[in-house]
């Protein structure tokens, strides 16, 4: 019997070190929990992290919220999706979310999306006392399949009280008046997903497809990387003057990767400048101008 008994006890392990396996095979490379999340919050709050979880709640076509962890009450995760959601997401789907780590303060969140209404949707939706949980704002959501689930137009975003003496017109188009570098790489949670102009200053010429914006001294390196999708047709120099239009997105090495081929995981980028390019935003140039309104970027 007790022979029977020690087998039928290594056969269950056995069981269940298999299914944890399997569960670790299911889960993306480089991704965590949306329950790790939600426990050690504290050590990931500012920093890009990618979650794999399943969908909870779905809060209207800028929020929803991620589970996965019993041990917890109510959903884990809250993700405010700036640039919307596209399609519908469903609950218990399984979703890979990449995007930065910010703790849950009411007015912080009203402030910077005007669409967050004071948190009425969640406070309605969920029961979860949020100033316990992480908020995570979207950068990339992919489904299992690896198809993006997030909106890929412009639409309008907040942007801080302090910024209105110079705001750029968040419509889909090009700024009407252009912003500076330094004002992009500072604020670039808001204009996440969003086409705007900037006026500045080259800093470095990464070849054919990347260059460096610099405009502002406060911020240590480089203040926003330029990508050119179909190559530069003229020369650019080093503190020459120039005008980009273009859209905003995170540096997220892998998208980046998997997006244009001739990033190569920003090796370019990496030798060299010395920028943690996380902290800085990538600007995808649709047009490149001198000031003196010449074409320099390959249509």
């Amino acid at each position: 019997m007790k022979i029977a008994f020690k087998g039928a006890a290594l056969a269950g392990v056995a069981v269940l070190l298999g299914a944890a396996a399997a569960s670790a095979e299911n889960k993306p490379a480089g991704t965590i929990s949306a329950g790790k999340l939600a426990k050690d919050a504290k050590d990931y709050y500012g920093r890009t992290v990618t979650v794999h979880a399943e969908v909870e709640d779905v809060l209207g076509n800028n929020m929803f919220t991620l589970d996965e962890d019993a041990l917890l009450a109510g959903s884990d995760v809250l993700v405010l999706v700036p640039s919307g959601v596209t399609g519908t997401l469903r609950h218990d789907q399984k979703v890979t979310v990449t995007g930065e780590v910010r703790r849950f303060v009411e007015a912080d969140l009203d402030r910077d999306f005007d669409w967050f209404d004071n948190g009425k949707l969640v406070d309605v939706k969920t029961k979860v006392d949020w100033s316990t949980r992480p908020v995570l704002v979207a950068h990339s959501i992919r489904g299992d399949a690896g198809a993006s689930l997030m909106t890929e137009t412009t639409r309008t975003t907040s942007t801080s009280t302090h910024d209105h003496s110079q705001m750029a017109t968040h419509t889909g188009t090009a700024s009407v008046t252009p912003m500076t570098a330094g004002k992009l790489a500072r604020d670039a949670r808001n204009y996440y997903g969003q086409t705007v102009t900037v006026k500045a200053e080259v800093e470095d010429v990464l070849g054919t497809n990347m260059f460096t914006l610099d405009e502002d001294s406060l911020l240590a390196g480089s203040d926003v990387l330029v990508l050119v999708p179909r190559g530069l047709a003229g020369t650019l120099s080093h503190d020459q003057k120039i005008i980009v239009t273009g859209k905003v997105r995170p540096f997220v090495e892998a998208d980046l990767d998997r997006d244009f081929d001739w990033f190569d995981n920003g090796k370019l980028v990496d030798v060299k400048t010395k920028v943690d390019w996380k902290t800085r935003p990538v600007l995808v140039a649709d047009a490149i101008r001198t000031e003196s309104g010449t074409e320099i970027a390959i249509r």
